[in-house]
């Protein structure tokens, strides 16, 4: 599956692709801040769904690289390449339940993902400086990411272990994962050529192990003793009276809700087509004529 989705990624860039064509493409990449909403962390009892449940301590990096392609006006394709990690810490979390849970993890996440952009708002002379040059346009975006993932786990903080093998709940489950990313941006082009912007995404994923958590705690008999070790650390913390919430069969994490997580990212940008200026100045020659027809006076000439 893994060479299918590369496979997918070659061809949605290369469909098309010509720089000296008269489209309109521009390849640039991305940095900015990652995090994720799952089972570690946040307040269990009282779930909120979306960015009120993450914990900010817990933000990573995340980088990448993507090209876009511009159908028209107001509809864009954008394919991207992204490596970012989330992690979780129990010990953040404000319900006792979790803090004596007492695990942690982290994820590098390799994705490749399609997408498809609606401007839905553009000022093409931002600033109102009458050149022309710098322009502004905001957009929704939804698509498809397929991604790798490899969810590790650590007894102490510092040292980490891969959990899948380990099958802490007794499940096997893919490194392979599918998800919907949703979200918004902004992009500034400037001096026609340079697009900055800042993009935000949301991805929901059709898994529940990002975490490696999802329901309820395996008897350690049919484990080995380094994976019964990382999958139960409750002990170290947990009161005498309620180490009973912590044995095989209860609850260990929630398979009502899937892992999400979310990328924040600063963008730059570079326009490939050797005539864009040519476009820029076409436009701005049309809005400024569009601009003195509105304004003109039509004068009329009186006869005797």
């Amino acid at each position: 599956m893994k060479k299918h989705i590369f496979i997918l990624f070659l061809l949605t860039i290369s469909l098309g692709f010509d720089i000296n064509s008269q489209q309109d493409w521009d390849l640039g990449f991305r940095l900015g801040a990652s995090n994720y909403l799952g089972d570690i962390g946040g307040k269990e009892k009282n779930r909120r769904n979306f960015i009120l449940d993450m914990k900010l301590q817990q933000t990573s990096l995340v980088g990448g690289a993507f090209i876009r392609y511009k159908l028209d006006k107001n509809w864009s394709l954008n394919a991207q390449v992204n490596y970012g990690r989330i992690k979780g810490d129990d010990a953040l979390s404000t319900n006792p339940g979790r803090m004596w849970r007492n695990l942690r993890f982290k994820n590098d996440i390799i994705e490749l993902s399609g997408r498809g952009e609606y401007n839905f708002y553009e000022d093409a002379d931002f600033g109102n400086s009458g050149k022309y040059t710098t322009e502004l346009k905001a957009f929704l975006h939804a698509g498809l990411t397929g991604f790798y993932h490899n969810p590790k786990g650590s007894l102490n903080g510092s040292t980490w272990t891969a959990l899948k093998p380990m099958k802490t709940e007794g499940v096997k489950y893919s490194r392979i994962g599918l998800g919907i990313p949703v979200g918004l941006g902004l992009v500034f082009t400037v001096k026609r050529d340079h697009r900055i912007g800042l993009d935000f995404s949301w991805t929901t994923t059709f898994t529940d192990y990002l975490d490696d958590i999802s329901t309820v705690y395996y008897d350690p008999v049919n484990m080995g003793s380094d994976a019964a070790a990382l999958a139960n650390q409750s002990a170290q913390v947990t009161p005498e009276e309620q180490i009973y919430n912590f044995m095989p069969g209860e609850k260990r994490g929630d398979p009502t809700h899937n892992d999400t997580y979310m990328f924040t990212t600063l963008t730059y940008s570079y326009y490939l087509h050797k005539g864009n200026n040519d476009v820029f100045r076409n436009k701005r020659r049309q809005i400024r004529a569009k601009s003195k027809r509105r304004s003109g006076r039509r004068v009329i000439k009186s006869k005797f």
